[in-house]
């Protein structure tokens, strides 16, 4: 499942106030992230996201991510087995004139769904016993 939101971010929203929005997900594997800035961002407008109150994108609390016109494409494993199955969005925007609109999309393979991963290590398992 690819679950996705548009989060707009107004010009002058402080790091101290900033924008918060929640995505719910389903139960499963979060196996990627996207997080896109049109052109016209210019490095100004920054997100983050948090599940239950711990930063899990970037991993390194205190960091952030921010650039123009470009879309981040990362890789994750990170089970969502506890309720609720959402992620939070923060975003603050250093920009003095212009709202900006961030891209945020989560994929997460459902639970019960194999991967090419699992199929290999059980079949690998059942040859050779290991």
């Amino acid at each position: 499942m690819f679950y996705c939101t548009t989060v707009e971010v107004p010009a002058q929203t402080p790091q101290s106030a900033p924008v918060e929005e929640y995505l719910p997900l389903g139960p499963g594997t979060i196996t990627g992230w996207c997080v896109g800035f049109p052109a016209g961002c210019s490095g100004l407008v920054h997100v983050l996201i948090r599940r239950f109150e711990h930063q899990v994108l970037p991993e390194g609390e205190g960091q952030d991510l921010y650039w123009d016109d470009y879309m981040f494409s990362i890789g994750d494993k990170r089970d969502l087995d506890e309720e609720p199955y959402q992620v939070k969005i923060v975003a603050w925007n250093d920009d003095d004139s212009y709202l900006h609109k961030i891209f945020v999309g989560v994929e997460v393979m459902p639970v019960g769904e194999e991967t090419t991963e699992s199929l290999l290590s059980r079949l690998l398992h059942a040859l050779v016993g290991a």
